[in-house]
């Protein structure tokens, strides 16, 4: 943090006022970086809403993964970021979803996005994690007890964590549709 003050130079405990300790430093940085990320890429102009919130999940995903940062220090601060965001309620708007339904969506898409770039940069709680523990669970109890559940975790360990994102993308998305066409009623 000292060095920190001393490159800006500034006062350490103007620092410490305005950033407040070392894992604020560090979230300011990750925003800045994810913004930078962020600033070339461009969602789909035109395109259908659907086409616009995944093209912005996947854009999440691969700054959070490229940074190699965590779902906890990755937020929406700067303006790139923002215009992105602004660009996905204006499609989810013009398709007739409320701005409330907006920030829900938006919200949900992201954790999305950044649960499955945890999990493939192995956090702390990533799926990997869970996976081992409920393996060894399994081994503890008497075979074939819990067969689907063996079969499940089976074939996590050879799929890849990309699909599980593409996976949940497309549940979100679809159900999404399944409710847009239940406001509008047209199912």
């Amino acid at each position: 943090m000292q060095a920190v003050a001393d490159a800006l130079g500034v006062d350490r405990t103007t620092l410490n006022y305005y950033v407040g300790d070392r894992e604020g430093l560090l979230e300011l940085v990750v925003a800045d970086l994810f913004d930078a990320e962020l600033r070339d890429f461009a969602l789909p102009a035109d395109a259908h809403w659907a086409d616009v919130l995944r093209a912005y999940g996947k854009a999440l995903h691969r700054g959070v993964v490229h940074l190699r940062a965590t779902a906890a220090v990755v937020q929406l601060r700067g303006a790139n970021s923002l215009a992105l965001a602004e660009r996905v309620l204006a499609a989810l708007a013009a398709a007739g979803f409320s701005a409330e339904d907006g920030g829900h969506i938006l919200s949900m898409v992201s954790g999305v996005a950044y649960t499955a770039a945890r999990d493939l940069l192995g956090g702390d709680h990533s799926r990997s994690h869970h996976t081992s523990e409920v393996t060894r669970v399994l081994g503890e109890v008497a075979a074939g007890r819990f067969p689907l559940l063996g079969d499940v975790i089976a074939n996590r360990a050879v799929a890849g964590t990309a699909d599980d994102f593409e996976f949940s993308l497309d549940v979100v998305i679809d159900g999404l549709q399944l409710r847009l066409s239940r406001q509008q009623g047209t199912t």
